[in-house]
């Protein structure tokens, strides 16, 4: 005779299946699944996005060229948009980089970019590594400060904005912080007014980065505010460099300029 439960169970299926009932939960089931898919379609349109929409078609484009001070701001750029679709950022710097040196070091990296890659904004750091002599393209020696000396510094931070400019990129140029040291700080200032004075003659936008973590007198201090006004060490135990939350903060400065003109730098 069998199982009584099991031959009352098999004969619920049989009549279910008879009069269509195991059909019904099957279509059910299919408007159940077709009803949270148009929901899942409602809610992503009322967030403004849409299926495989991973980000916008163009977003623009920020390279950043330099040393050191710049390799900081980079990848602090690159964690302040993490999440913005708007933008995306490509380090191209190293930290060696002088115009001090031979063009090898300062104009070769952004010529072998133009000739690979595409941005559509600029960044450029440099003056780290530039408190010493240079020599000119005669092999001459010239002084640290000295009108000569200037005068060569500036054509090479001319040639770099020219030919950034040429390849159609809206360039910022950032200058030098305040640092610890009186005697860095014053060579710092002495670079700044001339990458000032060349990014004005080239219609290129210079940001003074100088009093963005200072105290309220203007003066040097290693601690501050971090860009979610959390107090914490900004500066390096050099004396010269950031920390990673100080870069982000900096890096929100150069954003906030991009943001209020539309990504347009100039």
């Amino acid at each position: 005779m069998g199982d009584p439960t099991k031959n009352a169970d098999r004969n619920a299926r049989t009549v279910g299946a008879r009069h269509g009932y195991g059909r019904l939960r099957g279509a059910g089931r299919s408007i159940v699944r077709s009803a949270v898919a148009v929901l899942y379609l409602v809610c992503l349109v009322c967030l403004g996005t849409r299926p495989g929409a991973a980000e916008p078609p163009n977003p623009t484009t920020i390279v950043v060229f330099g040393d050191s001070q710049a390799a900081g701001l980079a990848s602090g750029l690159q964690r302040v948009l993490v999440e913005n679709q708007r933008y995306r950022v490509l380090n191209r710097t190293h930290t060696g980089a002088a115009l001090v040196n031979g063009e090898r070091e300062w104009l070769e990296p952004i010529s072998r970019f133009l000739s690979r890659e595409k941005a559509d904004v600029a960044v450029v750091m440099v003056g780290a590594n530039d408190r010493l002599d240079l020599r000119d393209d005669q092999g001459g020696s010239l002084r640290f400060r000295t009108d000569e000396w200037r005068k060569v510094y500036a054509a090479r931070a001319d040639k770099i904005l020219t030919t950034l400019a040429k390849a159609g990129l809206k360039v910022i140029w950032c200058g030098n912080p305040i640092a610890r040291s009186e005697n860095y700080s014053a060579d710092m200032t002495y670079l700044n007014d001339i990458f000032a004075g060349e990014a004005a003659r080239s219609d290129a936008q210079f940001v003074s980065l100088w009093d963005v973590v200072a105290d309220d007198q203007g003066h040097y201090t290693a601690y501050g505010k971090d860009r979610h006004g959390t107090t914490q060490r900004l500066r390096a135990d050099d004396g010269n460099h950031f920390t990673v939350a100080g870069y982000e903060v900096i890096a929100e400065k150069i954003v906030g300029l991009l943001s209020a003109t539309g990504g347009n730098a100039r």
